[in-house]
């Protein structure tokens, strides 16, 4: 469950301060008015689309996922690579109708690394 503490809102403010940055400085350098920025701040308006999200993430130097994944967006590339391989939908539908859960998703991770550094090793043969 998300506190107010996590929200997207409140995780932009705390970045953008450490960052330096006043709110309307933000603002100019994402290209959204000041009163936009501060709705998204207060949680007046839900997060902002996944490419706003990733030009606040390259303007304070954070990590796009992070803010992504706090805002509930899916990463552009990510869906982009969805669309193109239609194994991964059909994989991530499979995921969520066994219902995967963390340390599933883990093991998974597991496999593919060693699964793409043994083709690797082969292929530099």
């Amino acid at each position: 469950m998300h506190t107010m503490e996590d929200s997207f809102g409140n995780k932009i403010r705390e970045l953008r301060k450490q960052a330096g940055i006043g709110l309307r400085e933000l603002a100019r350098l994402i290209n959204k008015s000041p009163g936009y920025l501060s709705d998204v701040e207060l949680e007046r308006v839900p997060p902002p689309s996944q490419e706003v999200i990733i030009r606040i993430a390259i303007t304070l130097d954070t990590d796009k996922n992070e803010l992504l994944t706090t805002a509930k967006k899916v990463d552009p590339e990510l869906s982009d690579y969805v669309i193109k391989q239609p194994q991964a939908a059909d994989f991530l539908r499979m995921a969520k109708e066994k219902k995967f859960k963390d340390e599933d998703w883990e093991r998974l991770s597991q496999l593919a690394k060693i699964s793409r550094l043994g083709k690797a090793e082969k292929e530099e043969k």
